[in-house]
């Protein structure tokens, strides 16, 4: 039911309904496309594990772990879309930022669709496609699976052309922003300058703010600190006597409070030439890890 190779003939078989719809720019071909990513987008959960679809409430766990219950019993739910973009944020190390904002849009565009009388597809493809390939080309990358072979060539190129002309317009947005900044950095007295460094935030003693890089503020050249959302934590690995594990954070975005200026999203950090991904490295010694793990309250025999 939920089997990677189901999903993945599911989303081909809607994006060929698109491919071969005699118009490119209304509602039926972009709903062929959204129910198609619908279905690619649980891929990559299934890759891992059914389970990680189903329901978690009654059986439905057991189902896809191959115990389907007596005949006649109710059938399986699944999760619903919010909560499988929640988990490819974690799965798909690139399923971040602006590609997760562009999947909740997309998914609440088809909801709108199917389950309303309103039309919100019936707007010229430059308004949503964009964000359909974003979404598409990040889940198949790291499928390792060519776009085309599931979309068809034409849609992709067309897809990307749009990707390419909406990226120049935030790049043109971002580079303003910068220039704005500088401009205003410019008109500064140095006793300003050193006033409003002297005003940054502390972070000192703080354990929510224990691991905050800082990089270079694209316009005044200040140390910035970054915005992070911790992602995943990779499988432990021993190195000697230490237990590690990598944290992997991505960058929502800074505020320079010299300079004033303010990048938010992940997409506009790219654009100023910034990272948009972390990583810290835990350890933990031996000792600590059978320690921390061990409960001795109540324990059997300790009464």
């Amino acid at each position: 039911m939920w089997d990677f190779d189901s999903l993945l003939g599911k989303t081909k078989a809607y994006f060929e309904r698109a491919e071969q719809h005699p118009y490119g720019d209304d509602e039926e071909f972009a709903i062929w496309l959204l129910l198609g990513l619908e279905f690619l987008m649980r891929a990559p959960l299934a890759a891992v594990h059914p389970t990680l679809l189903a329901d978690p409430r009654g059986n439905d766990i057991l189902h896809a772990a191959g115990f389907p219950g007596p005949t006649g019993s109710a059938e399986p739910k699944s999760i619903q879309a919010k909560t499988v973009i929640d988990r490819l944020e974690r799965i798909v190390p690139d399923f971040s930022g602006q590609v997760a904002k562009d999947a909740i849009l997309l998914t609440g565009l088809r909801n709108r669709e199917l389950h309303t009388g309103l039309s919100p597809l019936s707007v010229a493809p430059d308004a949503w496609m964009p964000r359909f390939m974003r979404v598409v080309d990040c889940i198949c990358a790291h499928l390792k699976i060519d776009a085309a072979d599931l979309l068809g060539g034409d849609i992709v190129t067309h897809g990307r052309s749009l990707v390419d002309i909406e990226d120049q317009k935030l790049e043109n947005e971002v580079r303003q922003r910068i220039a704005t900044a500088k401009r205003f950095f410019s008109q500064l007295r140095d006793d300003e300058i050193a006033s409003r460094r002297a005003s940054l935030p502390s972070i000192c003693g703080n354990p929510r703010f224990e691991y905050v890089p800082t990089v270079e503020c694209p316009a005044c050249g200040e140390a910035v600190r970054l915005t992070l959302e911790a992602l995943r934590v990779t499988s432990e690995r021993l190195e000697e006597t230490e237990v590690l594990r990598e944290v992997i954070y991505v960058a929502k975005g800074l505020k320079c409070h010299v300079c004033d200026l303010e990048l938010d999203g992940t997409g506009t950090l790219k654009c100023a030439g910034l990272a948009q991904h972390y990583t810290r490295t835990e350890s933990e010694s031996l000792e600590e890890l059978f320690l921390n793990s061990q409960d001795f309250s109540g324990d059997y025999g300790n009464d």
